[in-house]
């Protein structure tokens, strides 16, 4: 430990170093960063399927994802219980468990629970707004 408290340098600000450091920083923020956010805006504002894929409800993002859960692999990928070895197996464990889990007094039961959340209405989900929530399942 002593060894390595004599290699160690002073804490302190040298002259050099700021001028190391702004010889990176300054081309970095005047040159390259706006340089690059100009050229996603222009792409941004001329083409209108630039990015789609981060715009909920974009048509060609809608007809991808309709192809790809045509495929018969993808086919029922969205919905949760999809993959399940034995889904009755699967409900009894989870049944169990809430049993042992459950407040006292509460009268929620895992069937009743399941049956509520399988018809479920979201709203405000921008799926149903599109009118495509059962895309793939």
């Amino acid at each position: 430990l002593p060894v390595l408290t004599m290699l160690a340098e002073d804490a302190e600000a040298k002259y050099g170093d700021s001028r190391r450091w702004s010889a990176v920083l300054v081309p970095l923020t005047t040159l390259v960063i706006p340089a690059v956010a100009m050229g996603i805006f222009t792409i941004y504002v001329s083409s209108d399927d630039a990015f789609y894929q981060f715009r909920a409800g974009h048509p060609r993002g809608m007809r991808e994802e309709k192809e790809l859960y045509s495929n018969p692999l993808y086919a029922g990928r969205k919905n949760p219980m999809e993959g399940l070895v034995n889904k009755d197996d699967f409900e009894k464990g989870l049944d169990e468990a809430w049993e042992r889990a459950k407040p006292k007094g509460s009268t929620v039961t895992v069937k009743d629970k399941l049956k509520e959340l399988s018809t479920q209405n979201s709203p405000h989900w921008w799926r149903n707004e599109h009118g495509v929530a059962d895309v793939g399942c």
